[in-house]
């Protein structure tokens, strides 16, 4: 079991420097924050279960199509897709809004469907976090109560010797209703390496004009010397015209 301690601000940068680049991501109950680790994938497939935060979200990427969102449970959702369809697998802030044996049969469905990782994140230990009253509002000022509420606790020796982590001590400092805690919790990050990330087989266009994806594909194949060439030549077309 491989385990790295890190300071709340370092946390992130540690984790990120652990997952690579790959093109299919599959986000489970992302809520309003889908992961950030990968960024630009080729597809991210949103499965929310809470149809206001997908919806939510839709509006915040602003019709970005390399989104996918399906509203439905996770576990409706999963069983659908065949072993080793998708490249990773993030369940981040997820797995403790199950009941632990639910937990468990979504870590064995994700470890089945991902070619690449698994990312889980969750608090170190039971965090309690409940919604009791219906009128209640959820931490991002929305009803999602039902779906914030945790019903399990983890900690590292739920999950096995295949897996390695990253921990923070003191990562959560403000309990459900968004108050400073008297005592900052851990948290931990949980990753499955399960393969190498594979070739990259499409290009993402960050820019949608035909000239910046052409000149992507351009920059990829050409030697740098007749790239610069062409380069050239096509601003002097650009002054004439």
């Amino acid at each position: 079991m491989a385990v790295t301690y890190v300071s709340r601000i370092e946390a992130l940068e540690a984790v990120g420097r652990k997952i690579p680049y790959v093109e299919v991501v599959l986000d489970l109950g992302p809520g309003i924050c889908p992961q950030p680790f990968i960024k630009k994938p080729y597809v991210h497939i949103c499965v929310e279960a809470h149809r206001p935060y997908l919806e939510r979200l839709k509006r915040e990427v602003a019709e970005d199509p390399k989104y996918v969102f399906i509203n439905s449970p996770w576990e409706e959702v999963i069983s659908t897709f065949p072993d080793k369809s998708v490249d990773t697998v993030f369940a981040l802030d997820f797995i403790e809004h199950l009941e632990k044996a639910d937990g468990f049969r979504m870590l064995r469905e994700a470890e089945r469907v991902a070619r690449c990782q698994v990312v889980i994140y969750t608090p170190l230990g039971f965090f309690p976090q409940s919604y009791d009253d219906p009128d209640k509002p959820d931490r991002w000022g929305m009803d999602g109560g039902h779906w914030q509420t945790h019903r399990s606790g983890w900690d590292l020796e739920d999950f096995g010797d295949e897996w390695e982590f990253v921990v923070c001590k003191d990562y959560i400092h403000l309990d459900e209703d968004n108050h400073p805690m008297d005592q900052p919790m851990g948290a931990f990050w949980a990753i499955r390496n399960l393969g190498p990330a594979r070739e990259q087989h499409y290009l993402v266009m960050e820019d949608v004009s035909a000239w910046a994806h052409f000149k992507k594909t351009l920059e990829r194949g050409l030697p740098q010397a007749a790239f610069t060439g062409l380069r050239s030549a096509w601003r002097k077309l650009q002054r004439v015209r």
